[in-house]
């Protein structure tokens, strides 16, 4: 409870100084998702050639006990994690996200581009995997939406995040047999091996992603339904990852989206060369509309 306290009170200190500053919400217009005709899926690049796209700028979140780079004992971890602190760190570089989303009445796509000097696909002891995050508030309402901060009691938001580390282990391209000792159970992280292979309603063993809920700090929750799934490649120093789900769901953690409506989208990144891990990331720190075309949407 503490740590929640103390977290909330540095963002909500953090946000009043950065009102009225370059990072105010985008305009109106923010990310418009375009009605297309035809299938989607992960891997067609033609279905964003209609895209228009937005740029948000992220800024660099930190904490003041970073836990990385060595082993630490779990008793120095609890109270490094006890006693965590995070603040913006307006100096340190930040990704500009490059976003494109469409729909075509029945699914959604969404396509994050952003420039990345290394491709960081391991999650180990030293070593941190790049990845990327989209929050949507849970209900979609004109007006009224939770904090862009992991929500808040009574007000949830839907939290998709991809991994490079996933991404690589699906393609076939992790490189832990590069690393001594070569056993995953030192390397892998123990919490990727119970979303992978023990949890009930796991992830798939092919997973490259994984979606929450949450109301408010300290309660990121896996969703048993993991129906998002996402594709990411780097190439010339750039990821780009996509996001499909379909535009209908049952579920009610999930977002809700419909055509013709508006509802609203906040972005995290965190490259694993920088050290980002957990709450080491880079985030836009206010709500963007998402704004969706009309056009007819199927009723399952």
């Amino acid at each position: 409870m503490k740590k929640v306290v103390i977290l909330g009170f540095t963002l909500t200190l953090m946000l009043i100084a950065l009102c009225g500053m370059s990072f105010a919400a985008m305009s109106e217009d923010g990310i418009r998702v375009s009605h297309i005709n035809g299938n989607i899926s992960l891997n067609d690049a033609g279905i964003w050639k209609s895209a228009k796209a937005a740029h948000i700028k992220l800024i660099a979140l930190e904490t003041t006990n970073a836990l990385r780079h060595g082993t630490v004992p779990a008793a120095d971890a609890k109270a490094l994690n006890s006693n965590a602190r995070y603040v913006f760190n307006l100096s340190k570089p930040a990704p500009v996200l490059t976003v494109k989303a469409v729909q075509n009445g029945k699914q959604i796509a969404f396509q994050l581009t952003w420039d990345d000097a290394t491709q960081d696909t391991e999650n180990a002891i030293d070593t941190f995997r790049d990845s990327v995050a989209m929050l949507f508030p849970v209900k979609q309402t004109a007006e009224l939406y939770p904090s862009p901060l992991m929500g808040a009691k009574g007000e949830p938001v839907n939290v998709w995040q991809w991994r490079a580390d996933w991404q690589a282990e699906k393609d076939g391209k992790r490189n832990l047999s590069a690393r001594q000792p070569q056993t995953d159970g030192i390397h892998v992280s123990y919490s990727d091996a119970i979303l992978k292979s023990e949890y009930p309603q796991r992830p798939s063993k092919d997973a490259t992603m994984i979606q929450y809920i949450a109301e408010g700090y300290g309660t990121l929750t896996k969703l048993h339904n993991q129906s998002p799934a996402a594709h990411g490649s780097y190439k010339n120093g750039k990821w780009t990852v996509v996001f499909v789900r379909n535009l209908k769901s049952d579920d009610g953690g999930d977002a809700e989206f419909t055509s013709g409506k508006k509802t609203y989208v906040n972005f995290a990144a965190w490259n694993g060369a920088a050290g980002d891990v957990n709450g080491m990331k880079s985030i836009s720190v206010v709500w963007t509309p998402l704004v969706f075309d009309g056009g007819s949407q199927a009723k399952n």
